[in-house]
């Protein structure tokens, strides 16, 4: 707690959810090393009261983005890898921390990458969480690809649709408004 309020009082507001979400790391590291089950649910309550603190409160930083998504990977494979260490069921725990990882990943790479090269930044994540699906021989990263692929189709679709170029008759509605709505009754009739 002391460390907290150090951090908190000695760094300037984003800079401090960075040091803020690496205690976080460290505290899920010493928690598994004393195997105990309390500190890991609680820091992980506190990780996510973190993240929530820094979105509605902080301006965005690139490093904290970042930084809140290798805390959350780390954290999430250091658990998988101590499992043994404690009797928790702690699928539900790494579940929340690869959420988090998922969504900071998407809302990094899209604050801090030009909008033209949002999807392509998206699709290349998903092609590292492929690859980590691969590597490590776990389904959770091959869900998050396809969330993130996912992510990057409705992304793409919702910016070609408001080209009106690319605009698809059939398929994406013009909505202009009321004006738009009476004209096309009058021609109707």
């Amino acid at each position: 707690m002391a460390l907290s309020i150090a951090i908190y009082g000695y760094t300037a507001v984003p800079t401090s959810f960075l040091w803020l979400s690496l205690q976080s790391l460290l505290v899920v590291s010493m928690a598994l090393w004393f195997r105990s089950r309390i500190l890991v649910v609680v820091n992980s309550l506190i990780l996510v009261s973190i993240l929530l603190a820094y979105l509605v409160t902080a301006p965005t930083s690139h490093w904290v983005n970042f930084g809140f998504v290798v805390v959350a990977h780390t954290s999430a494979r250091i658990m998988n890898w101590q499992k043994e260490r404690l009797t928790l069921r702690t699928e539900s725990l790494r579940n929340v921390y690869l959420f988090i990882a998922f969504s900071m990943v998407l809302y990094a790479l899209f604050n801090v990458v030009p909008g033209q090269y949002v999807t392509l930044s998206w699709t290349l994540a998903a092609i590292g969480y492929f690859l980590f699906s691969y590597i490590l021989r776990n389904i959770k990263y091959r869900l998050m690809a396809m969330g993130v692929l996912l992510a990057t189709v409705t992304y793409l679709s919702w910016s070609i649709g408001a080209l009106p170029e690319f605009r698809l008759p059939h398929f994406i509605p013009r909505i202009d408004g009321p004006a738009h709505l009476s004209s096309t009754l009058e021609s109707e009739a």
